[in-house]
């Protein structure tokens, strides 16, 4: 499990410095409250992890079935 986890975040480090950068600029350009902002990063930062986490294995394309 905590290989799988490693694994996602790996694949997940240009989501998480993106989620920086913009945190950034909204609390330093933006003028945004600080609270909410890291919370919204931190979150976007765990949903990502977790999905990519919770999908099948590494590289397999999942299909919707036909009618």
């Amino acid at each position: 499990m905590t290989d799988r986890l490693f694994e996602s975040i790996k694949k997940q480090r240009l989501a998480w410095s993106w989620a920086v950068i913009v945190g950034l600029f909204l609390i330093l350009l933006g003028h945004a409250p600080v609270f909410p902002v890291i919370g919204g990063c931190a979150l976007a930062i765990a949903i990502s992890t977790l999905r990519s986490a919770s999908t099948g294995q590494a590289g397999t394309v999942r299909l919707r079935g036909g009618r």
